[in-house]
């Protein structure tokens, strides 16, 4: 295992938690905190998943998603959302996207390692 994965909050702590987790884990992780660093990082990097958060200054994560799905490189790059929300506005959009998770924030360790293995496995790189 050695998946490239992105993860963007705007909290740098929750960032360095999922990001040494992640690491452990066996994941190569590269880190930001908003939206037009996850679009950037998208991008440049092509990760096997991104991990964005909803709430972000600047760009948010839900724009943030849409770009990234609107680019034929980054299109189909699962994204796993981080919300503290269970807004009518996150989900409709998030499912519409296509190949995209939710985790409501606090985020648990135990829970993201799961998913993020989930999302890995049902979605492999393209």
């Amino acid at each position: 295992m050695n998946e490239k994965i992105v993860v963007v909050d705007d909290d740098p702590s929750l960032v360095h938690l999922m990001t040494a987790n992640l690491e452990e884990e066996g994941y190569r992780v590269l880190s930001g905190y908003d939206g037009q660093m996850a679009i950037q990082l998208a991008r440049t990097e092509l990760p096997q998943l991104i991990i964005l958060d909803v709430n972000m200054p600047m760009t948010n994560g839900l724009k943030a998603m849409e770009a990234i799905r609107e680019n034929p490189s980054t299109h189909g790059i699962p994204i796993i959302l981080l919300t503290g929300e269970t807004s009518e506005k996150v989900f409709p959009r998030a499912d519409a996207a296509g190949r995209v998770m939710h985790i409501k924030k606090p985020v648990d360790l135990e829970e993201l390692n799961s998913v993020v293995r989930e999302v890995l496995q049902k979605y492999p790189p393209e």
